[in-house]
């Protein structure tokens, strides 16, 4: 079934609604049947109304105040959208005839339209001639003509909407506005259209959680307004920027309040001169991932299994924690100047084809399949990458299984040049996974083991001795055997995704122990398999021992003589009936399943699956953090060069 689509509204529209919620001319309201006749038209005087209908009079008047007042009265209404709306339900107890049309338009200074369906301010809002603060949130504007808005208006607030375009705000803007707040917006450029030209007595501004990305074009705009004290730009993707803080406090010296942190004289100080070193001023965000350690990692199946495992294959495993994240942007530019190469080079073979006279795509021709190119070792190509991010594997390295714990100490810098993308991924989260790769080893097979001994029938060969067997020198000098390696089975041992949101919110840092989830029919399954080795094992060899008992010269004692053999048999199965009763008697208190069973219930959980990570955007906290050090200049200058080659 369909929902119902709530049909758009104008602002004015909505405005009326919420006027109408007061029910100025019904009870406790306006001049109804509930009022004499005096209060209709004329107020009260001592003239008009007796002592009698004096005193019932002023007690129905304090009762119809209180209904209105009082916030448990069954008349009690909603006047969170206005801070004149209650003042105007009391006079319209008190002075109804006063409740006129123009005398409500007049009487409003604030007004809040909060989650309306209000697609336009239209002009109905100049009927309005005395409004100083417009509120219009989690509405669905995409443009705001400031025509239709009264001159008077000091605060306008359009926060949550769908505005991208700030053309039509700026056309005719309230001259004395001093806050404008479109946070939450669409909002991706400035343009010149917050300036001091249009907004000459803006003191506080808010472009929170919206789209901008170019810090040093965003604060060159902001600088031109001249009263300018409060500026909010958290949320946006050029807050992810190391030296946002700091960039902005220097840029904009008279600034006070800046995120709603209090910009202090320390950091004024701190900062000073970072506006002048645009050129360290990156739009590109560092980020710092360490993985410490994991914990309740379950041993391997092959030390579960009390029975000798067999020589060949050799079964490896190593575990190690995966997280996906935005590529490097050192190995974007690395692998994009390599594919540049391998088009000049593509280029230039078919130039020398086609001067040879051979055509493109001839004998030495061909569909060659683009290499896969992995500049860091830790990065393997992301196998379901998301359609909007694309998402590149980190991993740690290996470990084998130890019973002191898996302390894996890894650490990885990584520079992502893609804002959007990375506030994106703040909002999605990391995805943490505990892998461990199983790789079986076996003997290559080497042409002599095929081939036949030397040594025909002449008898060549026969003469050398075989070598003792206890010479340990030969033993040391026999090669070792080659082993070939399957491809890794990858099994994932357990699952997390880490909330990065709040990053954007403005933290630094996120430390966090995580309890990954368990992936069931991965190790259970191995268990069960080598437990089911283990039974076959155990089966052949009580075969073999029934071999052995009928070998026995006891089983012999006569082939042709049927009757010896059974008396035989009987002989040896009385004896052996008597410890069994014994057993039997030794097993009723507690026979040996429900002691198994009783150990299998005491057994205590697994403890929890854990992965201690911490992740850290980097931010500058004086201005001389602004200025790279060596190693930094010179894979700066080597990045140059790779991209100019």
């Amino acid at each position: 079934m369909m929902m119902p689509v709530a049909s758009r509204t104008d602002a004015f529209t909505a405005f009326q609604s919420q006027l109408r919620t007061l029910c100025l001319n019904e009870f406790p309201c306006g001049s109804g049947s509930w009022r004499t006749s005096t209060e209709k038209n004329v107020s009260d005087t001592r003239f008009t109304v007796t002592l009698k209908d004096y005193g019932a009079n002023k007690e129905q008047e304090e009762a119809l105040e209180e209904f209105v007042t009082s916030k448990f009265s069954p008349y009690s209404v909603d006047y969170s959208w206005s801070d004149e709306a209650k003042g105007l339900r009391e006079i319209a107890v008190k002075s109804p005839w006063l409740i006129t049309e123009d005398f409500i338009h007049n009487h409003f200074k604030t007004l809040r339209i909060v989650d309306k369906n209000v697609h336009h301010l239209d002009t109905g809002l100049l009927k309005l001639p005395y409004l100083e603060e417009l509120t219009v949130t989690a509405n669905h504007l995409t443009t705001v003509h400031s025509q239709n808005i009264p001159k008077t208006v000091k605060v306008l607030e359009l926060v949550a909407n769908k505005i991208d375009d700030l053309e039509q705000l700026c056309e005719d803007p309230p001259p004395e506005l001093q806050h404008l707040g479109l946070g939450l917006n669409n909002i991706s450029a400035l343009h010149d259209y917050i300036t001091g030209a249009y907004w000459p007595c803006l003191l506080s501004l808010d472009l929170s959680h919206n789209n901008l990305c170019d810090l040093i074009e965003i604060i060159n705009k902001l600088s031109s307004l001249p009263k300018l004290r409060n500026l909010v730009l958290l949320g946006n993707p050029l807050a992810l920027i190391p030296g946002y803080r700091g960039f902005t406090i220097d840029s904009l010296r008279k600034l006070d309040i800046l995120d709603d942190l209090m910009i202090s004289a320390d950091e004024k100080h701190h900062f000073k001169g970072l506006a002048r070193r645009k050129e360290y001023v990156l739009d590109e965000a560092k980020m710092t991932v360490k993985i410490s350690a994991a914990t309740g990692i379950p041993p391997p199946p092959e030390m579960l299994s009390t029975e000798e495992a067999p020589l060949y294959p050799v079964t490896t495993r190593t575990y190690y924690v995966e997280f996906k994240f935005l590529e490097d942007f050192q190995s974007k530019t690395r692998a994009e100047s390599d594919n540049k190469k391998e088009q000049e080079k593509d280029k230039d073979q078919e130039k020398d084809a086609v001067a040879n006279g051979n055509p493109a795509g001839g004998d030495d021709g061909g569909d060659k399949e683009s290499p896969v190119t992995i500049t860091d070792p830790t990065l393997t190509p992301s196998h379901t990458p998301p359609p909007t991010l694309k998402l590149v594997p980190y991993r740690t390295k290996g470990i084998h299984w130890t019973e002191a714990g898996f302390q894996f100490q890894y650490s990885q810098d990584i520079v992502i040049d893609d804002l959007p993308a990375l506030k994106e991924y703040f909002k999605k989260g990391m995805e943490l996974s505990i892998k461990e790769d199983k790789i079986l080893s076996r003997p290559a097979e080497t042409e002599e083991s095929t081939e036949e001994p030397k040594g025909g029938k002449d008898g060549k060969g026969k003469d050398k001795p075989p070598p003792p067997t206890g010479d340990k020198k030969k033993k040391k000098k026999e090669p070792e055997v080659e082993l070939v390696h399957s491809p890794p089975e990858v099994y994932v041992l357990g699952t997390y995704t880490l909330e990065l949101a709040e990053f954007i919110e403005g933290e630094y840092m996120i430390d966090e122990t995580c309890t990954c989830k368990g992936q069931e029919g991965t190790t259970t399954g191995e268990e069960e398999a080598l437990k089911e080795e283990d039974d076959g094992t155990d089966s052949k060899k009580d075969k073999k021992k029934k071999k052995e008992r009928s070998d026995s010269p006891k089983g012999k004692k006569g082939k042709g003589d049927g009757k010896e053999s059974k008396e035989g048999k009987d002989k040896g199965k009385k004896p052996a009936s008597k410890p069994d009763k014994k057993e039997s008697k030794a097993k009723r208190p507690g026979s040996g399943k429900s002691q198994h069973s009783d150990e299998e219930e005491e057994k205590p959980p697994p403890p929890p699956l854990t992965v201690s990570i911490s992740v850290e955007l980097h931010h500058w906290k004086t201005a001389q953090e602004s200025i790279p050090s060596q190693t930094v200049m010179e894979k700066m200058a080597l990045l140059e060069e790779t991209i100019h080659e």
